[in-house]
């Protein structure tokens, strides 16, 4: 995996909390704690542009009628 390297500021809070981590034995380094935070980052918004498409092919979000329907049905299904 090829490296960049790259120059940029933080916010105190951010910076306190990677030198922590780093401390603490949480992380590699200040740079490799960015790094994975990064990555994080792009996968949750890779995961999100995959869930949008899925509720966009299951014919959008659930209506309040599908979601009464679903309670109804779920709540006869279950012992007393």
């Amino acid at each position: 995996m090829a490296v960049r390297r790259v120059t940029g500021s933080w916010e105190g809070a951010v910076a306190g909390r990677a030198r922590e981590d780093v401390a603490a034995g949480r992380a590699k380094s200040r740079s490799s704690w960015l790094n994975e935070a990064a990555r994080a980052h792009i996968e949750r918004e890779d995961l999100g542009a995959v869930l949008a498409e899925l509720l966009d092919d299951a014919g959008g979000p659930i209506t309040e009628a599908e979601l009464a329907d679903a309670g109804a049905r779920l709540s006869a299904t279950q012992p007393r």
